[in-house]
Order: structure tokens, then sequence, then C-alpha cells
């Protein structure tokens, strides 16, 4: 089953400030999530396992609900590398 891709307004909000390289690979992973929105790697956030979250690529992580085919995007969230508090911290 493909399921619809929607975003919360802060989901919405976050999507749209993002460069166009890193807009382009949120949306490519949300096409390939759209065909199995239970991947092995996500992690279940709920009870019911609807409400999940996953890295799409090494910088960006979405956490998402799947309904009633829809696949709701509730957060994105980018980690930006160049900055970091501690360098190769182990």
């Amino acid at each position: 089953m493909l399921y619809s891709v929607s975003y919360s307004e802060r989901a919405a909000h976050v999507r749209d400030g993002l460069p166009g390289d890193r807009r382009a690979l949120l949306e490519r992973g949300l096409r390939k999530l759209v065909d199995d929105p239970r991947p092995e790697i996500s992690v279940p956030l709920s009870k019911d396992g609807n409400t999940r979250s996953l890295a799409l690529t090494k910088n960006i992580a979405i956490e998402y609900v799947i309904s009633e085919g829809l696949l709701i995007v509730l957060g994105v969230m980018v980690v930006d590398t160049s900055h970091v508090l501690l360098e190769n911290a182990d």
C-alpha cells in the first residue's frame, strides 16, 4: 500500500526552511518510506507502533504517524555537524 504524505505545521515550517539539497534528501527519503512506513530501522514511539522515529540520512531525522493511508510527518530534525561542542568525543 502506498501512503500519502502530510506534514504538521511545525514539520512543514522546518521543511520549507531547508536548503534545496537537504529538502531533496528529505523528499527522497519520504518517497522510499511511503512504500514501507515500518522499516526495521525505525523506532516505535507508541504502544501501537503507529508513531515512529527514523533517521532518513545521517543529518535528517523525522517523527511520524501512520494512519489510514496517511504518513503524517510530525517533526523534522536537522543536525548540522559543521559546529559541534565536542569533536570526536569518545
